[in-house]
């Protein structure tokens, strides 16, 4: 059993970390509730993508609440360039 290592940058509320994932490959955003953040959640975007090491490297958006934080990450998305999705890309 694998599982994909996420690696979280530039959240400046939280600092980078790190957290396990499951078996599926990983997706182009993340979303996560922030603890205590009684509503607040924190916008990622994929920058790469490590197959061989199953690491998925992702960088902050934005934070807020979801209306405004998930078109403004799936804004970001989609104007990352072709080779961020592949390993060392950045």
């Amino acid at each position: 059993m694998t599982h994909w290592v996420y690696a979280f940058a530039g959240c400046p509320d939280t600092g980078d970390f790190q957290e396990s994932a499951g078996e599926e490959e990983p997706g182009e955003v993340v979303f996560r509730d922030r603890a205590g953040g009684f509503g607040v959640i924190d916008g990622f975007v994929r920058e790469s993508v490590d197959g061989p090491m199953l690491v998925a490297r992702y960088r902050w958006v934005v934070s807020g609440d979801a209306l405004a934080v998930a078109p403004a990450v799936l804004r970001a998305a989609s104007e990352l360039p072709p080779w961020a999705s592949e390993a060392g890309g950045q």
